[in-house]
């Protein structure tokens, strides 16, 4: 083979391969399936490079092309020692890196990350070490007073027993109070002073915007954790836990399951990125569910229940005692991704 078609030929591959990476990105932003691979936040910049991919790759194709009927061509030219593969086994191996991955980006199928990667990384239950270290989780714990958390009311005569399961809870629960005075508990929790709020979280440098959030998620009838704040969520939560202690909450995940969890016991799981789904870590919310054993793993469901607590792995974790579980479908954007405004906007 000439000189110039073997030219020709290392042009043609690299166009090829370059062209084959920008068609793989629009047939991942035309099927919708882009977010299982990369960020949102993330996404403009792949969708842009695939412009820059597409322009590289014609150049090439034009090398191709110039090489091939243009005997005198002999190249690049600009001293930088841009030398093709001297062997086919070499052009091979060159090419091959390149190109494997890109037949499998084509031939495997898009799916979710689910329980097998999950239980790989450890589904992580306790979010707050991560977040904010247990140091600061455990200086914070010391000075929450106990008669705050249990009764937002300044003339509550005793604080009731701290709960720690939604039984406990109920059985902790004042009887109701009569409806001609001021309000419900609820009402007064949603309306208890910015001072005794100011003591059920108290915060240092780190944990500022935790607590901020926290009061504004105290003073809800039920906590929804979205999908745009769910690490912050749980990690509130899980910081402030006695201060949560009874209080409903709402999360949607998939189900989780390990060898040390109870037949009862499951995880309420989603999986978080910050660049891509190399960087994926699991997040999850431990739950306790009469009927979990009808409850598939890696299914898709949403869980309504109170607030408690329960020792799993030698640490002590928050739990939510179901009490209403629905199937739901796979979201179109299944994995949530940290909230890089938190702490910048007023909460209210």
């Amino acid at each position: 083979m000439s000189k110039s078609a073997v030219l020709a030929f290392h042009y043609a591959a690299r166009a090829i391969v370059l062209a084959g990476f920008a068609f793989l990105i629009v047939h991942l932003v035309r099927s919708g399936n882009l977010n299982l691979y990369i960020a949102e936040r993330m996404q403009l910049i792949v969708k842009l490079s695939a412009l820059g991919l597409y322009a590289v790759a014609a150049q090439q194709l034009y090398s191709a092309m110039r090489a091939f009927f243009d005997k005198e061509h002999d190249g690049p030219n600009c001293d930088c020692l841009h030398e093709m593969p001297a062997t086919w086994g070499k052009s091979l191996l060159f090419y091959g890196w390149f190109a494997i991955p890109l037949v499998i980006g084509y031939a495997v199928p898009d799916g979710l990350l689910g329980s097998s990667m999950a239980s790989a990384k450890g589904v992580q239950f306790a979010p707050h070490q991560t977040a904010v270290g247990s140091q600061t989780k455990t200086s914070l714990s010391a000075s929450l007073p106990s008669a705050s958390v249990q009764s937002p009311d300044p003339s509550a005569d005793a604080p009731a027993p701290e709960p720690t399961s939604a039984v406990d809870a109920g059985k902790a629960s004042p009887p109701p109070e009569p409806a001609d005075e001021a309000g419900s508990v609820a009402e007064r929790e949603r309306t208890a002073p910015s001072g005794n709020l100011d003591e059920l979280f108290p915060s240092d440098t780190f944990t500022e915007s935790y607590a901020a959030f926290g009061k504004k998620l105290y003073r809800q009838d039920v906590i929804h954790v979205s999908p745009k704040q769910f690490i912050e969520t749980l990690t509130t939560i899980d910081l402030y836990r006695d201060a949560f202690l009874g209080k409903t909450v709402e999360v949607s995940g998939f189900v989780y399951r390990e060898d040390d969890m109870g037949p009862q016991q499951f995880g309420v799981s989603r999986f978080a990125v910050t660049c891509c789904s190399a960087d994926a870590s699991p997040y999850g919310l431990m739950a306790a569910f009469d009927e979990a054993d009808k409850l598939a793993t890696d299914e898709w469901i949403s869980v309504t229940g109170t607030l408690g607590t329960t020792m799993y792995n030698g640490i002590e974790i928050i739990q939510i005692d179901v009490a209403e579980t629905v199937k739901i479908p796979a979201p179109d954007d299944p994995y949530v991704s940290p909230d890089f405004d938190f702490g910048i906007e007023a909460f209210e």
